[in-house]
């Protein structure tokens, strides 16, 4: 168990192909994709600022080395002294990129390929403390709300300092695409989790309850996916497998965060995505929503 320092370190493994975003994910990380008005990714990285979180430890593979770029202020320094004669030039969404990661540490894990994201999430063991608690999300799965999900979740694993994943409640039918949690007992938005299914399907569901990426773990968590490494014979080492093999043996609670979770990793996700964080931006939603109700759908 982790003692009860404040949390500040965040992992987001990286390192898959991007293959559901082929062909564009050829070129460059679909994490890159701009959604709106910034990257995915910026999404979260202000996410965790907004959580207090200090560092944030990706894991990318080789052909990712932009993701570094982007978030490099030397970098964004010399861009701004060769795009602008004066900073103050410089449009207002580079200047809030410019100060976002000025707020932060980065640290890059590259790696050739790994065997899933709890393969992934194994290479940044090094840089956690042995009683250090610790943020994990994936990358193309964003909070939806003004009450930051990492936050959300700190705020219960403070309460109950043992594990804390989210969670979010959908109809019995879609839980043959998500990981679901099994609940021993439930109190409003937390649940005991006690198992967790991979794509169960409404005859198998235990609940209605899907993982929905962004987890605060302790360090036992290595030594699991250590051993998952070890017997892997074929497929993905996945963090829900440590997940599970955990819940049996250890306390662990889900969340349901308030407000809703949006992929952003596939096509249409991003598509949908793309309406629903642009009727709610405050510079787009207005027209947005007019041109939405011009087409008459």
């Amino acid at each position: 168990m982790a003692s009860k320092h404040p949390i500040t370190k965040l992992i987001v493994p990286l390192a898959g192909l991007g293959t559901r975003f082929a062909p564009s994910s050829t070129a460059y990380p679909k994490e890159l994709t701009h959604l709106v008005d910034k990257p995915i990714l910026q999404y979260l990285v202000e996410e965790a600022v907004e959580s207090g979180i200090k560092e944030i430890i990706f894991i990318l593979n080789q052909s990712k080395d932009s993701i570094q770029k982007y978030f490099s202020p030397k970098y964004q320094d010399a861009y701004l002294e060769k795009a602008f004669s004066k900073p103050d030039d410089a449009p207002e969404d580079l200047i809030k990129l410019h100060e976002l990661i000025k707020k932060i540490k980065f640290r890059y894990i590259k790696k050739q390929s790994t065997l899933g994201d709890g393969h992934s999430i194994l290479f940044a063991r090094p840089f956690i403390k042995s009683n250090e608690a610790f943020v994990v999300s994936m990358g193309d799965l964003l909070g939806f709300d003004d009450h930051p999900f990492i936050q959300q979740l700190m705020e219960v694993y403070e309460e109950k300092n043992v594990p804390v994943v989210s969670v979010e409640k959908v109809p019995l039918e879609a839980t043959s695409r998500f990981g679901v949690i099994k609940p021993k007992k439930s109190k409003g938005r937390l649940h005991q989790v006690v198992d967790i299914i991979e794509k169960p399907g409404p005859a198998l569901a235990p609940s209605r309850l899907i993982l929905t990426g962004k987890y605060i773990l302790t360090p036992e968590f290595f030594s699991i996916l250590e051993n998952l490494v070890k017997n892997h014979t074929n497929g993905e080492v996945k963090l829900a497998d440590a997940l599970k093999v955990y819940s049996h043996t250890h306390e662990m609670y889900a969340y349901e965060c308030k407000g809703k979770i949006q992929d952003t990793g596939n096509k249409l996700d991003f598509i949908r995505a793309t309406i629903n964080f642009g009727i709610t931006h405050p510079k787009f939603a207005k027209p947005l929503k007019k041109f939405i109700k011009s087409l008459k759908l």
